[in-house]
């Protein structure tokens, strides 16, 4: 059998032309659905994003001013925390010079008197500057070696000895005095 077609080929060229373009508006149409749902997707990424960030950055100011009032309150802490250290290195120090005259005292013989005495304080140790007078030149002698003894004084320097027309000997002596805290070390 044989099959004639009848209708023109210009028909059927516009025919298949037609359903060509058919198929290239769905392939279009999907690219543009495709594309739009891309972008829809991306957009609302964009807003969630937007948003998330305003909510942070409110609680971040949030923060923030909280830092700002820890930070002044631990300034203020410091500010007391040295405070207290003066105080408590005031009381320590409070103690050292009875503790010093003391200690001094019991390293006296028979026969010195101190005629002037000067301090400077460093920290827990004191330096003594003194201008003392002796009955004799042993009693001088006996002084220096029970200082040069003690654990709590060092750094002896004997002035010159001058002696006077009624026999006493007049002389000057520096000292260091090392604190140390009752019941720690040296007391």
């Amino acid at each position: 059998m044989i099959k004639i077609n009848l209708v023109p080929q210009e028909i059927l060229n516009k025919e298949v032309q037609k359903q060509r373009m058919v198929q290239v508006g769905f392939v279009a149409g999907f690219f543009f659905l495709v594309f739009a749902g891309i972008s829809f997707k991306h957009y609302y990424k964009g807003v969630t994003l937007a948003n998330e960030l305003e909510d942070k950055e409110a609680k971040f100011k949030k923060l923030e001013k909280i830092v700002t009032q820890v930070e002044a309150l631990e300034q203020q802490a410091k500010a007391v925390r040295g405070r207290l250290d003066v105080i408590g290195s005031l009381d320590e120090a409070r103690a050292i010079y009875p503790r010093v005259m003391t200690d001094l005292l019991s390293t006296f013989p028979r026969g010195v008197y101190i005629n002037s005495l000067g301090t400077v304080s460093d920290g827990m140790k004191v330096t003594l500057s003194m201008g003392a007078v002796a009955l004799d030149s042993e009693a001088v002698s006996d002084w220096y070696r029970t200082l040069e003894i003690s654990e709590k004084f060092s750094g002896q320097k004997l002035g010159s000895l001058t002696l006077s027309p009624e026999g006493k000997v007049n002389f000057s002596m520096s000292v260091k005095y090392a604190y140390a805290k009752p019941g720690k070390g040296k007391s």
